[in-house]
């Protein structure tokens, strides 16, 4: 039997992810667009400073430190996010990109008269003089209200379907999005690994003849299946039903391992396009190394901040950390004049005279 060489089943770039981001120059549509962006950006920065300066003269002390605090979370977006954190507390898990159900909720909310919360232009929130966020008890806007809360939970279970929601669920909420990029990217170097470990095995299985020209095309077809994740992800699965129904009628013990790999492997670049696209994984091993890859790289940043403390902050007396190890409290010794606080990640220093 003939060999089959790599560059004869395919040009092998081992990396999908990176299909379409060639550099390329800009044209008149890229530069409408980005003049567009700059212009939401103007927008936004007036919306926030609005904002500001109809709560700088507000006399309870509780409800404009709610008030300021919105403010520093950035822009309009995340105002709001927060916003409905406060409202919501721990029922919100929420990220204004998950996908359609919540960038439409997103779009139909504003902040007016100050520290009304409005939905469809209706006040469904507000926060109070004690600073605590409620719900409004206008009963003329019960309905509105409903409707508000049927939309978050729209985009609160679109929310459970991402990977994000994984990465709360194991890091307690705090750096969700760099946490998720890191495990992601992890994730993909190691299935692209095992995506050319089991190209070279079915190769050498063709060499030993124990593979025909069409099945070696195809099984090395799902090592590196083409064009965007949905595409991918439909073609595996249709390649899965095929192998499956092989592997049952496969008597050879060889043959039969090599399928029930390739299962593996279908399963894997399933769920690494699922998180191309910050979504779940669909497997329950996918979802499993996820949760170990999150709790890993949380563990990683908290060995990198102490050794950054020791080597910055002096000898340190006492580091406490709350599971699943956020950095929450760091006492210096040796340094009277510093002390320092962190809480999740965030320090701040100040003199103890």
């Amino acid at each position: 039997m003939e060999d089959i060489e790599l560059n004869d089943i395919d040009n092998y770039d081992w990396d999908p992810w990176e299909d379409g981001y060639e550099e390329t120059n800009l044209n008149d549509d890229d530069l409408y667009e980005t003049g567009l962006e700059d212009l939401d950006r103007q927008d936004d920065e007036l919306w926030m400073m609005d904002f500001k300066r109809n709560n700088e003269d507000d006399t309870f002390k509780k409800r404009k430190r709610e008030t300021n605090f919105l403010y520093t979370t950035g822009s309009s977006v995340d105002l709001k996010s927060e916003y409905m954190k406060k409202l919501f507390t721990e029922n919100y898990r929420l990220n204004p990109n998950d996908g359609p159900n919540s960038k439409d909720l997103f779009s139909r909310l504003d902040v007016v008269d100050k520290y009304w919360l409005t939905f469809d232009n209706v006040k469904v929130a507000t926060i109070e003089r004690n600073g605590d966020f409620r719900f409004s008890k206008d009963k003329r806007f019960e309905q509105s209200i409903k409707d508000f809360r049927t939309t978050f939970e729209k985009a609160t279970e679109e929310h459970r379907k991402t990977l994000n929601s994984i990465t709360e669920e194991e890091g307690g909420g705090e750096n969700t999005d760099a946490i998720s990029d890191d495990v992601r990217d992890e994730i993909h170097r190691e299935n692209i690994d095992e995506n050319i470990e089991f190209h070279d095995r079915v190769l050498q299985f063709h060499k030993d003849g124990k593979f025909t020209e069409q099945e070696t095309r195809e099984l090395v077809g799902i090592t590196r299946p083409k064009g965007k994740p949905e595409e991918r992800i439909k073609f595996l699965k249709i390649e899965r039903e095929k192998i499956k129904q092989d592997s049952q009628t496969e008597s050879d013990p060889s043959r039969k391992d090599i399928f029930r790999e390739a299962i593996e492997i279908i399963e894997q670049n399933i769920d690494d396009a699922k998180l191309e696209m910050f979504e779940r994984p669909e497997s329950e091993e996918g979802i499993h190394r996820v949760r170990k890859k999150v709790r890993e790289d949380t563990r990683t940043k908290f060995e990198k901040f102490k050794r950054w403390a020791r080597e910055n902050l002096g000898s340190i007396a006492a580091i406490a950390i709350s599971i699943p190890g956020i950095i929450t409290t760091v006492v210096v010794a040796g340094k009277k004049d510093v002390g320092w606080g962190c809480k999740r990640g965030r320090c701040s220093g100040k003199s103890l005279g």
